[in-house]
């Protein structure tokens, strides 16, 4: 394994003990690795994943870097475009500047410690002679987490399967929490981890069907599971997966197994557009995080600041042409674009999450959303397009019509060429904040207008692919 992953694990449970999760761990610090845990109550179980939910809500992670900041960034979604700060080196990929380049440190090794986090609680659960129904839940949802923070780290530092399937690096593929190198595998190989976790998690959730509305308190660990790895969850990763690696079959499958599952999740009417604009989303979210501290954070990132000229993060300056607002007619009017952004002196605020200050000092942004069902539908409408156009232009105009929009036009389904534009242009209208355009970009490997909707850039391995840290390149096991 690699020294930084081996230091990632030893301050795993330590970092976490300070994340405020209801002391979910009681560390024990034995020889140079600290895993020797207290999970002997239940309830220890529960509290060491609310602990790794924590971390995944940190802004080091999707609290942060792996939403609205830099993924969001890169994927041409945000930043600061008459400054000298460091967007400016994020907007144009120059990940060798050296802040830029402690970022994406950061982000490998924050990603990696919810890995162990994770580990640890495997480890544990397997072993237990405890008998309580809802530890097939955590055992479950531990899996299926293991194979989601994997993926993002493969969909950030490795090629596009579909471009390179033969890749000689995945990433280093953690499956055990202690001092054992972790073997780095083929891209393939990581990918076959990858499904066999999932596998793995949709065996034990394979009960796991109600996702009840989230409320605000519930005792039971069983209580508003979209804030949790769910069954769903599962599906629904798993479609992101055999869409990324091409297979369109299994990828239409997996998203279908979400998208009928009436009981559970349905699209918003675009009058009710605002209760699922934002965490939880309400029969449209997935998966969540909470995470109640960042309000403050992201209203002076995105609306306080505006009065300041270029001293704000603005989002793409294009966006009346993204959304198409010429075309809005009394039943024919995108109601996110409203619900999201706000022109002023020809720039664009981002008022997704929080809007106003009042707002700011609410709990109007309680959390992130991972996955929504948007999304299932999206990929559905790919995956069914060299079959079946029709069926596919169905799928997206489901998403349109729930969004206050007409059916699409014709013309944008004529040519492979135009529906891939198209569905970047709806993923970038449905989904800024959740960090998923710039993985469509990738996916795509066409060319693309950066932030000021005017700049053409062209897709290369240097952009799609993010440097791994040098400690990680100097001590690598040798891949299998």
């Amino acid at each position: 394994m690699k020294k930084s992953i081996l230091n990632s694990i030893c301050v795993a449970a330590f970092a976490l003990s300070a994340a405020s999760c209801n002391d979910f761990l009681d560390v024990q610090p034995k020889g140079t690795l600290t895993e020797d845990v207290q999970f002997k109550p239940t309830q220890g179980y529960y509290d060491a994943m609310y602990g790794v939910y924590s971390k995944m809500a940190s802004t080091d992670l999707y609290g942060g870097n792996l939403s609205y900041g830099f993924v969001d960034k890169i994927g041409q979604l945000f930043g600061k475009l008459n400054t000298n700060e460091t967007d400016t080196e994020i907007l144009k990929y120059d990940y060798q500047n050296s802040k830029v380049r402690a970022i994406i440190d950061n982000i490998w090794k924050s990603q990696y410690e919810g890995i162990s986090y994770v580990n640890n609680v495997i480890k544990n659960v397997e072993s237990t002679s405890l008998h309580d129904k809802n530890l097939q839940l955590v055992r479950g949802e531990a899996y299926g987490l293991r194979a989601f923070l994997h993926f993002d780290l493969v969909r950030l530092f490795c090629p596009d399967y579909r471009t390179n399937p033969n890749a000689e690096y995945g990433v280093p593929y953690a499956e055990s929490f202690n001092l054992a190198n972790k073997n780095v595998y083929t891209l393939k190989g990581t990918y076959e981890h990858i499904l066999q976790d999932l596998n793995t998690a949709e065996s034990l959730l394979a009960n796991d069907t109600v996702v009840a509305p989230i409320v605000e308190v519930g005792s039971d660990y069983d209580n508003g599971r979209a804030r949790q790895f769910n069954l769903y969850a599962v599906y629904a990763t798993k479609a992101r997966v055999y869409y990324t690696m091409g297979n369109n079959e299994k990828a239409a499958e997996y998203a279908k197994k979400v998208i009928d599952a009436k009981q559970n999740f349905s699209l918003t009417e675009s009058r009710d557009f605002d209760k699922v604009r934002r965490f939880p989303a309400d029969r449209e979210m997935i998966f969540g995080l909470n995470n109640r501290t960042l309000s403050q954070s992201v209203y002076n990132t995105f609306v306080g600041l505006t009065q300041r000229s270029g001293n704000f993060t603005e989002g793409r300056r294009d966006v009346e042409k993204l959304y198409e607002t010429k075309t809005f007619t009394s039943s024919n009017v995108d109601v996110r674009y409203s619900a999201f952004y706000r022109m002023e002196v020809g720039a664009s605020i981002f008022l997704r999450f929080v809007a106003n200050e009042s707002e700011s000092r609410s709990t109007a942004f309680q959390g992130l959303t991972l996955v929504r069902l948007p999304e299932m539908y999206y990929i559905l409408a790919e995956s069914l397009y060299d079959t079946d156009p029709k069926a596919a232009k169905a799928a997206l105009d489901e998403v349109r019509k729930s969004r206050g929009l007409q059916p699409s036009d014709d013309a944008k389904f004529l040519t492979k060429e135009a529906f891939l534009q198209e569905m970047l242009n709806e993923r970038m209208r449905e989904m800024p904040g959740e960090g998923q355009v710039f993985y469509a970009i990738k996916h795509y490997n066409k060319p693309f207008k950066a932030l000021d909707g005017r700049t053409t850039i062209e897709p290369s391995p240097a952009r799609f692919v993010l440097p791994r840290p040098d400690r990680e390149l100097e001590f690598g096991n040798k891949q299998q």
